[in-house]
């Protein structure tokens, strides 16, 4: 029997919507029921730029910090004189106990933001990066700077985001740089800068890390949580690291890290496992994406666009095939 022109135009309708889940679950948080008719009405060309579009907009800045925990970090106008001294024990213990019980608010603000946020691929893109940039602090303060970093640069450019959360408070407290110095350096930033945010294992050696701590020392923060450099704790000395020498600083070191391509691979591969299969990576089509990430100078939407406009995302094997995280 042969099929009438309705059963055609419903299994072409079938199969639009069910490409227009695919983009949403891969780029956002899922279907958006108040919108949904309004989407699947317009021509599938216009979904992933109306998606852009959706998520140019400037985050607003979680400010959840209680006045008592700036009181501490911020001295209240006196930064200088909170800079020199330490914070008592009974200092700590407050601040400890206010930042638990602010951070499950800026958990619960952030998770409301992906719920009804019109910027869906703007906070999909910045919990990839949240993963990839795991920084565990209970500051609250210094947490919510650190996120700010993410969502505002989670669709810009890779080299600006790794070097703005390199600089937090957050993360220099997490991986121990404030107590890098050139007298008795702390390999912690270094070694997980090259493992876990640029390069990957496999593509430096026990020198190089070496090399790079004494690059990133004198790194560090005020209370308040801005970055300032102590020149006096930095390692002036000449060092040798991925066949490079010189009088490096932690400027230099991320430099020569982005300047290396398995930087960009290590990245395309990550994002394509979080957007794409997290099983089935293809090497030459990981080589491809990467090799345009890299010569586009680590845009991040390059890769996006990269990877969303190609025929083999809505393929089959990429599709319903991901075990969402408990936040997706």
């Amino acid at each position: 029997m042969p099929v009438s022109t309705k059963e055609l135009q419903n299994k072409k309708m079938e199969k639009k919507m069910q490409k227009l889940k695919h983009l949403f679950w891969r780029l956002g948080f899922g279907p958006r029921t108040k919108s949904w008719d309004k989407w699947v009405s317009l021509p599938e060309t216009s979904w992933w730029p109306k998606m852009k579009d959706d998520a140019a907009t400037k985050p607003e800045y979680f400010d959840i910090a209680d006045s008592a925990v700036k009181g501490l970090l911020m001295g209240i106008g006196e930064l200088g004189k909170m800079e020199r001294r330490e914070l008592d024990q009974a200092d700590k213990k407050r601040l400890r106990e206010q930042s638990r019980d602010d951070l499950r608010s800026l958990n619960l603000l952030w998770l409301e933001e992906m719920t009804n946020s019109k910027a869906q691929l703007r906070e999909k893109m910045a919990l990839f990066w949240h993963g990839h940039f795991a920084s565990r602090n209970i500051n609250i303060l210094y947490q919510q700077q650190l996120l700010h970093i993410i969502r505002e640069n989670a669709l810009g450019n890779f080299g600006d985001l790794l070097r703005a959360v390199s600089k937090s408070a957050a993360m220099i407290a997490f991986l121990n740089n404030q107590q890098n110095k050139k007298q008795h350096p702390n390999e912690n930033f270094a070694r997980e800068v090259m493992e876990l945010f640029t390069m990957g294992r496999g593509h430096y050696t026990e020198t190089d890390i070496k090399e790079a701590a004494r690059a990133f020392t004198g790194w560090s923060f005020r209370l308040n949580g801005d970055f300032v450099f102590r020149p006096n704790d930095h390692d002036k000395g000449i060092k040798t690291l991925l066949g490079k020498s010189g009088n490096f600083d932690g400027d230099d070191v991320l430099d020569i890290l982005l300047e290396n391509r398995e930087t960009a691979q290590f990245i395309t591969r990550k994002m394509y496992r979080f957007l794409v299969n997290d099983t089935l990576v293809p090497e030459d089509r990981i080589s491809w994406l990467a090799n345009r990430f890299y010569e586009s100078g680590y845009q991040i939407m390059r890769l996006l666009d990269d990877i969303v406009r190609s025929d083999w995302f809505y393929a089959p094997e990429n599709t319903g095939n991901r075990i969402k995280s408990p936040v997706e």
